[in-house]
């Protein structure tokens, strides 16, 4: 595992809806989960298809299981952005979520991330820098990188460190924040899917458990935590035993993970 200077699935999916609009082979595929996530689709897709006007950029979001006017949001914001944005639909679930937007993925390197982009532009910025385009490898946008800037209450800053310690313990991973966003290249992602299991918030500590495995160069990259667009969340003791069943469960498919690379 590296990291750059700031200086420098799970299961079976469901794809239904709208894959019209975005023709060629864009450079970046953004896959955006969305589950219950109406209120924030709007501000993220505005970021995402203006940021970056010389990178070629298509969105893709994946309604899962959305329980309010999540997928009307998607949809109106598709079609506002015909040649940008895509909505799909998968089962409920993140990793399920996850996978379906990586089949669905059109550009060379396909970024996972979270409905109301947590790190802003930051990490897509960070990744240009590292790398950006063409690179053959995985980069993360990790809060662990000493040159992020996040601020959280104690708490969850605790938590962080269990989570990290267990990581280490379990699976032997070295990676500072396997929670952040992931940038990876589609070919290598594509080849993944058939042996990840997981289909809620370990699918990204899965498929960098792989790329590990597979001696894949991860690197980590600097971000900036935006709080202002987070909601809030909580953390519990309960959800550091869960992450160690978990994680246990991750290392008894090993094998199976080492061998994607074959």
């Amino acid at each position: 595992m590296r990291e750059a200077s700031s200086e420098g699935g799970g299961g079976d999916s469901v794809m239904v809806g709208s894959t019209d609009g975005v023709t060629g082979e864009p450079t970046l595929t953004v896959v955006v989960p969305a589950h219950n996530s109406g209120s924030a689709l709007a501000h993220s897709v505005r970021t995402l298809t203006t940021a970056w006007p010389d990178l070629s950029t298509e969105v893709v979001i994946v309604e899962n299981g959305s329980t309010d006017d999540t997928l009307a949001t998607a949809r109106r914001l598709a079609a506002k952005h015909p040649d940008r944005v895509r909505v799909i639909c998968s089962e409920t679930g993140l990793g399920r979520a996850y996978a379906a937007g990586i089949r669905a993925a059109r550009g060379s390197t396909v970024l996972l991330t979270a409905d109301d982009l947590p790190f802003g532009v930051s990490d897509v910025s960070s990744w240009t820098v590292a790398g950006g385009p063409g690179a053959e490898q995985v980069f993360i946008g990790s809060k662990a990188h000493p040159h992020s800037r996040v601020r959280r209450s104690l708490l969850r800053s605790l938590m962080t460190s269990v989570f990290s310690l267990e990581r280490r313990v379990v699976l032997d991973m070295h990676i500072g924040d396997t929670q952040g966003t992931v940038f990876a290249p589609r070919p290598w992602l594509l080849a993944q899917l058939p042996h990840l299991k997981e289909g809620g918030y370990l699918f990204s500590t899965e498929l960098l458990y792989a790329a590990t495995l597979q001696t894949v160069p991860v690197t980590e990259l600097p971000v900036e935590l935006d709080l202002t667009t987070r909601r809030a969340s909580t953390v519990s003791l309960r959800d550091a035993w869960q992450m160690f069943i978990g994680l246990l469960q991750l290392r008894r498919r090993r094998e199976s993970l080492r061998a994607a690379s074959r």
